[in-house]
């Protein structure tokens, strides 16, 4: 099967810095290639990507990588002429698929498709949708990666419904696993939390910094580490966010070392860590993080909020631990990372049972549920369904 994939203009593929998006396509598509299936990936270039033509065993063909604006509109309409170019360099394949809010619609209509030689073509969905949908009735598959989302597309465009797949996103088990030893720790050592992701209002970041500090209120030894970029051009919420957090901190030693590119020292933080906090509460703006599930795959339980996003993976008192949003959120997140930090018997059943979770969404595994769906969908092509 011949695979393509097109990736979004703004974040190229690893190990150059990239975004999750651009970090599970990649996974995936260096996973296909090394199973026998011929994978091209078209993206954004980057200093920092090796030269060539191919890149681990997959086609890499290169456009220039576009930095972020001030303005989400002026962003999506530099996609459209980013995705006219990729149109032009795609390849015959069995399968396309794409995250460019833009090509989707470019190759809308059966003929165009036929005529740029797309195979199957799939759309991936890793938000909520915000009333884009009308635009993807020529598409011929719609992958996603949360039940949440599924519902979403559904209930914004009921004719799409049929031709959702959901495929829960992967984490590198070779790359995120728990330590034969953990760290060595006395009474008098301080409890770390940790956070890993982007540094932006809609993660709840603000949250958790408020918990903290009641935290250290109560005269308990915490630490907290935000580790992940803050930058505007990096999908974080820029310096007025930092300046917001460090005022909450109080002048305690909030810690915000930027992001972490190279996901081996990515697991090390997390192995460094006591506890793991992902306070979301953005029901609109998360699909379903890789980030938590990085950390359950290293034995950190993670503490989240109550979205259904989680909800595949994230049980309350069975993976982890769930804080109620709304009126008292604040003191609900502070009472959950209490319980987990007093609890060491919580802590480590909690530990098992989210390694034990973290195990069903290997690459390997997701990337059998996708080379399956995609050939159910080439199949259903041949037959002539789902085609406008």
């Amino acid at each position: 099967m011949h695979i393509t994939i097109v990736l979004g203009p703004f974040k190229p593929p690893p190990p150059a810095p990239s975004g999750a998006i651009e970090k599970v396509w990649w996974r995936l598509a260096a996973t296909f290639a090394r199973r026998g299936h011929p994978t091209t990936v078209v993206g954004p270039d980057h200093p920092d990507l090796p030269q060539g033509d191919s890149i681990d065993g997959v086609k890499f063909l290169r456009l220039p990588l576009l930095d972020r604006g001030a303005s989400v509109k002026m962003d999506i309409l530099r996609d459209f002429g980013w995705s006219r170019s990729a149109r032009r360099l795609l390849p015959p394949a069995d399968v396309t698929v794409t995250n460019c809010f833009w090509l989707p619609w470019i190759l809308r209509s059966p003929r165009r498709r036929a005529n740029a030689g797309v195979g199957v073509l799939n759309m991936h969905v890793q938000r909520f949708p915000k009333g884009q949908m009308f635009l993807y009735g020529g598409v011929d598959r719609i992958s996603t990666v949360s039940q949440a989302i599924v519902d979403g597309i559904s209930g914004e465009r009921p004719a799409l419904a049929d031709r959702i797949s959901l495929i829960g996103n992967p984490v590198d088990l070779d790359v995120f696993h728990p330590v034969a030893q953990s760290r060595e720790s006395t009474p008098d050592s301080p409890i770390r939390i940790l956070y890993t992701g982007r540094i932006h209002p809609e993660k709840g970041l603000h949250l958790l910094v408020e918990a903290w500090q009641r935290l250290l209120g109560r005269g308990r030894n915490f630490e907290l580490r935000l580790v992940g970029p803050a930058g505007q051009g990096d999908g974080g919420g820029g310096p007025d966010y930092v300046r917001r957090l460090q005022d909450l901190a109080k002048g305690a030693a909030l810690e915000l070392p930027g992001g972490v590119a190279d996901p081996t020292a990515l697991a090390n933080e997390l192995r460094e860590a006591d506890l793991y906090c992902y306070p979301s509460i953005a029901a609109r703006g998360e699909a379903s993080p890789v980030a938590p599930l990085e950390a359950m795959a290293c034995g950190l339980p993670p503490v989240v909020a109550d979205l259904p996003q989680y909800s595949a993976y994230i049980q309350d008192g069975q993976t982890g631990l769930v804080f109620t949003r709304g009126d008292g959120e604040i003191n609900s997140l502070t009472g959950a990372l209490e319980r987990l930090s007093d609890d060491p018997e919580l802590r480590q059943r909690l530990s098992t049972a989210a390694i034990t979770a973290a195990s069903r969404y290997g690459i390997e595994e997701i990337a059998d549920a996708y080379l399956a769906d995609f050939q159910n969908s080439v199949d259903e092509l041949r037959k002539g369904r789902h085609r406008p």
